[in-house]
């Protein structure tokens, strides 16, 4: 999403020279996304599935097949360096999920709900078993949906995932519980320092493409409330226990565990609690990363990733 392609830089320096507009910032921005899923192989498509009209990426290949799911407020355009990393012959689908990105709004957006919406994408697309790889409240869903489906996947990959809690409270639940949503940016200053909270490092967001990116987020305020209503009412239903007791009878199947160790939105210790219901993980923590890896080093992620899976293959 932010340092999509280097050439996007060289492209916005030449507008630093002029007076640029809100419409050709907005231009711009959405130019390096698409020059970004170029890249990357990647095709848009969108299609009426289940209760919704769902936006995806996909890159068809022969190799194995993942279903790349974004976290909260997020896009697809999460995964386009990372998908640009992963091998050639990997089959890719990045969805927007309901209420995200490209894809329309709902009448709910509970995370089974979600899961649910995936799986009518996956039957839509005649998927084989495919390896789900989920960041933050995509994990969460991905979880779920292993959980609610195992056939269908191969494997189950969480990064930095929602779902369980771990010992520790994390920067991010101690501003939620004192009555501050940090996720939620509604004006240029809660934007910033949301992109702290989030990333511990910051790919570059060259100038005009960072207004452009504000106004998106900050115009999505009061969607992105509601999501994370309905996300929170999906916690409290579905508790620590009963999660963790799902996953642990129903996910069977590899997984792998990614986690920046300087998260402040999860905590790193929730990655005991996942290994504790999900003791055939394999368990990879980045010392020097946030919530977000493969979006901070997405090159060390994809390798993550496809070596995880050339040992299953």
């Amino acid at each position: 999403m932010f340092n999509i392609l280097r050439a996007a830089t060289l492209v916005a320096a030449a507008y630093v020279l002029i007076a640029c507009t809100a419409t050709q910032q907005d231009s711009l921005y959405q130019k390096a996304l698409d020059l970004g899923e170029w890249k990357a192989g990647l095709d848009e498509h969108k299609a009426d599935i289940a209760d919704i009209e769902m936006n995806y990426l996909i890159r068809k290949g022969d190799g194995p097949v993942l279903m790349l799911v974004h976290g909260f407020s997020a896009n697809n355009s999460t995964w386009l360096q990372f998908a640009d990393k992963l091998p050639d012959n990997y089959y890719l689908i990045a969805p927007d999920l309901a209420g995200h990105g490209k894809s329309s709004e709902a009448d709910s957006y509970d995370l089974e709900r979600q899961a649910e919406r995936l799986k009518a994408l996956a039957e839509y697309l005649n998927l084989e078993p495919f390896h789900i790889v989920g960041n933050s409240m995509g994990g969460a869903i991905s979880a779920i949906y292993a959980a609610r489906f195992p056939d269908d996947i191969a494997s189950l990959i969480l990064i930095d995932s929602a779902g369980l809690d771990g010992e520790n409270q994390s920067q991010f639940f101690a501003e939620l519980e004192a009555g501050n949503n940090p996720l939620i940016a509604t004006d240029k200053a809660s934007f910033e320092y949301r992109m702290d909270l989030i990333l511990e490092k910051q790919p570059p967001l060259p100038w005009p493409l960072r207004p452009a990116l504000i106004r998106e987020t900050v115009d999505r305020a009061p969607l992105n409330q509601e999501i994370f209503d309905d996300m929170i009412a999906t916690r409290e239903r579905m508790d620590q226990h009963e999660m963790s007791q799902m996953i642990a009878d129903k996910v069977n199947m590899p997984a792998l565990i990614m986690w920046g160790e300087k998260d402040r939105v999860l905590d790193v210790s929730a990655v005991a609690e996942f290994k504790k219901v999900i003791p055939q993980a394999e368990v990879k923590i980045y010392p020097d990363l946030g919530h977000v890896p493969m979006l901070e080093d997405p090159s060390a992620s994809a390798e993550t990733v496809s070596a995880f899976i050339s040992k299953l293959d």
